[in-house]
Protein backbone atom coordinates (compact mmCIF):
# COMPACT_ATOMS: atom_id res chain seq x y z
CA UNK A 1 0.00 0.00 0.00
CA UNK A 2 2.77 2.45 0.89
CA UNK A 3 4.32 1.82 -2.53
CA UNK A 4 1.07 2.88 -4.22
CA UNK A 5 0.67 5.94 -1.98
CA UNK A 6 4.20 7.13 -2.78
CA UNK A 7 3.63 6.60 -6.50
CA UNK A 8 0.37 8.55 -6.29
CA UNK A 9 2.11 11.45 -4.56
CA UNK A 10 4.83 11.52 -7.22
CA UNK A 11 2.24 11.47 -10.00
CA UNK A 12 0.43 14.36 -8.31
CA UNK A 13 3.66 16.38 -8.31
CA UNK A 14 4.17 15.55 -11.99
CA UNK A 15 0.61 16.56 -12.88
CA UNK A 16 0.96 19.83 -11.02
CA UNK A 17 4.19 20.79 -12.75
CA UNK A 18 2.88 19.85 -16.19
CA UNK A 19 -0.08 22.18 -15.78
CA UNK A 20 2.28 25.08 -15.05
CA UNK A 21 4.62 26.84 -17.53
CA UNK A 22 7.54 24.75 -18.90
CA UNK A 23 10.17 26.49 -16.77
CA UNK A 24 8.37 25.19 -13.66
CA UNK A 25 8.76 21.64 -14.94
CA UNK A 26 12.45 22.29 -15.57
CA UNK A 27 12.89 23.65 -12.04
CA UNK A 28 11.22 20.64 -10.38
CA UNK A 29 13.19 18.27 -12.59
CA UNK A 30 16.40 20.01 -11.52
CA UNK A 31 15.55 19.38 -7.86
CA UNK A 32 15.04 15.68 -8.50
CA UNK A 33 18.27 15.49 -10.48
CA UNK A 34 20.24 17.19 -7.73
CA UNK A 35 19.03 14.59 -5.23
CA UNK A 36 19.62 11.77 -7.74
CA UNK A 37 23.22 12.91 -8.24
CA UNK A 38 23.89 12.64 -4.52
CA UNK A 39 22.55 9.08 -4.56
CA UNK A 40 24.59 8.24 -7.65
CA UNK A 41 27.77 9.65 -6.09
CA UNK A 42 27.22 7.46 -3.03
CA UNK A 43 26.67 4.33 -5.10
CA UNK A 44 29.68 5.04 -7.33
CA UNK A 45 31.89 5.64 -4.30
CA UNK A 46 30.83 2.33 -2.77
CA UNK A 47 31.62 0.66 -6.11
CA UNK A 48 35.14 2.14 -6.04
CA UNK A 49 34.71 4.91 -8.61
CA UNK A 50 33.69 8.09 -6.81
CA UNK A 51 32.93 11.05 -9.11
CA UNK A 52 34.60 14.40 -8.54
CA UNK A 53 33.01 16.22 -5.62
CA UNK A 54 31.34 19.59 -5.92
CA UNK A 55 31.22 19.98 -9.71
CA UNK A 56 29.37 16.89 -10.90
CA UNK A 57 25.82 17.92 -9.98
CA UNK A 58 26.08 21.51 -11.34
CA UNK A 59 27.50 20.26 -14.64
CA UNK A 60 24.77 17.63 -14.97
CA UNK A 61 22.09 20.24 -14.25
CA UNK A 62 23.63 22.60 -16.80
CA UNK A 63 23.38 19.88 -19.46
CA UNK A 64 19.73 19.20 -18.69
CA UNK A 65 18.70 22.86 -18.52
CA UNK A 66 20.57 23.68 -21.74
CA UNK A 67 17.83 21.86 -23.67
CA UNK A 68 15.54 24.79 -22.87
CA UNK A 69 17.81 27.22 -24.73
CA UNK A 70 16.42 28.57 -28.02
CA UNK A 71 19.62 27.89 -29.96
CA UNK A 72 19.42 24.25 -31.19
CA UNK A 73 23.14 23.58 -30.77
CA UNK A 74 23.31 24.65 -27.12
CA UNK A 75 22.81 21.17 -25.55
CA UNK A 76 25.58 19.63 -27.66
CA UNK A 77 28.05 22.39 -26.78
CA UNK A 78 27.21 22.42 -23.06
CA UNK A 79 27.33 18.62 -22.80
CA UNK A 80 30.65 18.42 -24.63
CA UNK A 81 32.20 21.08 -22.39
CA UNK A 82 30.83 19.41 -19.25
CA UNK A 83 32.23 16.01 -20.23
CA UNK A 84 35.64 17.49 -21.09
CA UNK A 85 35.76 19.45 -17.83
CA UNK A 86 34.66 16.44 -15.80
CA UNK A 87 37.33 14.28 -17.39
CA UNK A 88 39.98 16.91 -16.65
CA UNK A 89 38.86 17.33 -13.03
CA UNK A 90 38.75 13.58 -12.53
CA UNK A 91 42.28 13.14 -13.82
CA UNK A 92 43.55 16.02 -11.68
CA UNK A 93 41.79 14.73 -8.56
CA UNK A 94 43.39 11.31 -8.90
CA UNK A 95 46.70 12.33 -10.43
CA UNK A 96 48.67 10.51 -7.70
CA UNK A 97 47.01 7.23 -8.65
CA UNK A 98 46.51 6.77 -12.44
CA UNK A 99 44.01 3.92 -12.10
CA UNK A 100 41.93 5.94 -9.63
CA UNK A 101 42.14 9.00 -11.88
CA UNK A 102 40.64 7.11 -14.80
CA UNK A 103 37.84 5.70 -12.65
CA UNK A 104 36.97 9.11 -11.22
CA UNK A 105 37.04 10.75 -14.65
CA UNK A 106 34.80 8.08 -16.18
CA UNK A 107 32.44 8.09 -13.18
CA UNK A 108 32.00 11.86 -13.41
CA UNK A 109 31.60 11.99 -17.18
CA UNK A 110 29.28 8.99 -17.19
CA UNK A 111 27.16 10.49 -14.43
CA UNK A 112 26.80 13.71 -16.39
CA UNK A 113 25.61 11.82 -19.45
CA UNK A 114 23.21 9.73 -17.37
CA UNK A 115 21.82 12.45 -15.09
CA UNK A 116 22.36 15.45 -17.35
CA UNK A 117 22.06 14.52 -21.00
CA UNK A 118 19.21 12.00 -20.65
CA UNK A 119 17.00 14.26 -18.47
CA UNK A 120 17.58 17.00 -21.03
CA UNK A 121 15.36 15.11 -23.44
CA UNK A 122 12.49 15.59 -20.98
CA UNK A 123 13.10 19.32 -21.12
CA UNK A 124 13.08 19.16 -24.92
CA UNK A 125 9.85 17.14 -24.90
CA UNK A 126 8.17 19.64 -22.56
CA UNK A 127 8.83 22.43 -25.04
CA UNK A 128 7.26 20.46 -27.90
CA UNK A 129 3.81 21.53 -29.08
CA UNK A 130 2.28 18.35 -27.60
CA UNK A 131 4.86 18.16 -24.84
CA UNK A 132 2.45 17.61 -21.95
CA UNK A 133 0.69 14.74 -23.73
CA UNK A 134 4.00 13.17 -24.73
CA UNK A 135 5.34 13.21 -21.17
CA UNK A 136 2.04 11.85 -19.84
CA UNK A 137 2.23 9.00 -22.37
CA UNK A 138 5.84 8.32 -21.38
CA UNK A 139 5.02 8.14 -17.67
CA UNK A 140 1.94 6.04 -18.36
CA UNK A 141 3.97 3.53 -20.35
CA UNK A 142 6.89 3.23 -17.95
CA UNK A 143 4.92 3.45 -14.69
CA UNK A 144 2.20 0.99 -15.71
CA UNK A 145 4.90 -1.34 -17.01
CA UNK A 146 6.81 -1.07 -13.75
CA UNK A 147 3.74 -1.87 -11.65
CA UNK A 148 2.67 -4.77 -13.88
CA UNK A 149 6.18 -6.21 -13.95
CA UNK A 150 6.36 -6.05 -10.15
CA UNK A 151 3.04 -7.74 -9.43
CA UNK A 152 3.11 -10.02 -12.48
CA UNK A 153 6.56 -11.27 -11.57
CA UNK A 154 5.60 -11.64 -7.92
CA UNK A 155 2.55 -13.75 -8.85
CA UNK A 156 3.64 -15.71 -11.91
CA UNK A 157 7.41 -15.27 -12.09
CA UNK A 158 9.44 -18.47 -12.44
CA UNK A 159 12.27 -17.74 -14.87
CA UNK A 160 14.93 -15.18 -13.80
CA UNK A 161 15.46 -12.34 -16.24
CA UNK A 162 18.94 -11.21 -15.17
CA UNK A 163 19.83 -13.02 -11.94
CA UNK A 164 23.31 -11.51 -11.72
CA UNK A 165 21.93 -7.98 -11.85
CA UNK A 166 18.50 -8.20 -10.25
CA UNK A 167 17.60 -11.60 -8.78
CA UNK A 168 13.90 -10.80 -8.26
CA UNK A 169 13.17 -9.78 -11.85
CA UNK A 170 11.63 -12.51 -14.00
CA UNK A 171 10.87 -13.08 -17.67
CA UNK A 172 7.18 -13.37 -16.85
CA UNK A 173 7.24 -10.05 -15.02
CA UNK A 174 8.99 -8.39 -17.95
CA UNK A 175 6.33 -9.67 -20.36
CA UNK A 176 3.53 -8.40 -18.11
CA UNK A 177 5.35 -5.08 -17.94
CA UNK A 178 5.65 -4.74 -21.71
CA UNK A 179 1.96 -5.52 -22.22
CA UNK A 180 0.98 -2.94 -19.61
CA UNK A 181 3.33 -0.36 -21.15
CA UNK A 182 1.69 -0.84 -24.53
CA UNK A 183 -1.81 -0.50 -23.09
CA UNK A 184 -0.89 2.55 -21.01
CA UNK A 185 0.60 4.37 -23.99
CA UNK A 186 -2.32 3.39 -26.26
CA UNK A 187 -4.87 4.80 -23.80
CA UNK A 188 -3.04 8.12 -23.55
CA UNK A 189 -2.57 8.25 -27.32
CA UNK A 190 -6.31 7.68 -27.85
CA UNK A 191 -7.39 10.51 -25.55
CA UNK A 192 -4.46 12.94 -25.70
CA UNK A 193 -2.84 12.41 -29.10
CA UNK A 194 -5.69 11.86 -31.57
CA UNK A 195 -3.33 12.01 -34.56
CA UNK A 196 -1.58 8.89 -33.22
CA UNK A 197 -3.48 5.64 -33.84
CA UNK A 198 -3.82 3.35 -30.85
CA UNK A 199 -1.95 0.42 -32.50
CA UNK A 200 1.04 2.67 -33.14
CA UNK A 201 0.69 4.11 -29.65
CA UNK A 202 0.81 0.59 -28.28
CA UNK A 203 3.96 -0.21 -30.27
CA UNK A 204 5.59 2.96 -28.98
CA UNK A 205 4.54 2.02 -25.46
CA UNK A 206 6.15 -1.40 -25.78
CA UNK A 207 9.35 0.23 -27.04
CA UNK A 208 9.33 2.68 -24.13
CA UNK A 209 8.67 -0.16 -21.70
CA UNK A 210 11.54 -2.22 -23.06
CA UNK A 211 13.98 0.68 -22.84
CA UNK A 212 12.66 1.51 -19.38
CA UNK A 213 13.36 -2.04 -18.22
CA UNK A 214 16.87 -1.77 -19.66
CA UNK A 215 17.38 1.44 -17.67
CA UNK A 216 16.19 -0.33 -14.54
CA UNK A 217 18.74 -3.11 -15.08
CA UNK A 218 21.44 -0.51 -15.72
CA UNK A 219 20.90 1.02 -12.29
CA UNK A 220 20.62 -2.46 -10.76
CA UNK A 221 24.10 -3.23 -12.05
CA UNK A 222 25.45 -0.15 -10.27
CA UNK A 223 23.68 -1.08 -7.04
CA UNK A 224 25.01 -4.61 -7.33
CA UNK A 225 28.54 -3.29 -7.77
CA UNK A 226 28.03 -1.10 -4.68
CA UNK A 227 26.40 -3.99 -2.77
CA UNK A 228 23.43 -1.75 -1.92
CA UNK A 229 19.75 -2.65 -2.34
CA UNK A 230 18.33 0.88 -2.88
CA UNK A 231 19.98 4.15 -3.82
CA UNK A 232 18.43 5.67 -0.64
CA UNK A 233 15.32 5.43 1.56
CA UNK A 234 13.90 8.82 0.59
CA UNK A 235 10.76 7.45 -1.10
CA UNK A 236 8.90 4.92 1.08
CA UNK A 237 8.27 1.67 -0.74
CA UNK A 238 10.39 2.71 -3.72
CA UNK A 239 13.87 3.45 -2.39
CA UNK A 240 15.56 6.57 -3.69
CA UNK A 241 14.95 9.12 -6.43
CA UNK A 242 17.42 7.31 -8.65
CA UNK A 243 15.39 4.12 -8.24
CA UNK A 244 12.38 5.97 -9.67
CA UNK A 245 14.21 7.76 -12.47
CA UNK A 246 16.28 4.84 -13.79
CA UNK A 247 13.85 3.53 -16.41
CA UNK A 248 12.25 6.92 -17.07
CA UNK A 249 15.57 8.50 -18.09
CA UNK A 250 16.25 5.92 -20.79
CA UNK A 251 12.66 6.00 -22.02
CA UNK A 252 12.69 9.80 -22.31
CA UNK A 253 15.59 9.65 -24.74
CA UNK A 254 13.77 6.97 -26.75
CA UNK A 255 10.56 8.99 -26.99
CA UNK A 256 12.45 12.11 -28.05
CA UNK A 257 14.17 10.09 -30.79
CA UNK A 258 10.75 8.88 -31.97
CA UNK A 259 9.48 12.47 -32.10
CA UNK A 260 12.66 13.85 -33.66
CA UNK A 261 12.72 11.29 -36.47
CA UNK A 262 8.94 11.64 -36.95
CA UNK A 263 8.25 7.97 -36.28
CA UNK A 264 4.74 8.92 -35.13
Amino acid sequence: MIRILTATALLAVLAGTLLLPPYTFVFVLAIFLFVAWGEYAGLAAEAGAAPVRGMGAPMALACAISFAAPAPGTPAVVTALAVLLSAFLGLVAGRQHPALAIRRAMATAGGILWLGLLPGFYVALRYEESGVALIVMLFAAVSSGDIAAYYGGKTFGKHPLAPELSPKKTVEGAVFGLIASGIGAAVVAHYWLPALSWPRGMLIGVALGAVGQAGDLFESSLKRAARIKDSSQLLPGHGGVLDRLDGLLFAGAMLYAIVFFDLF
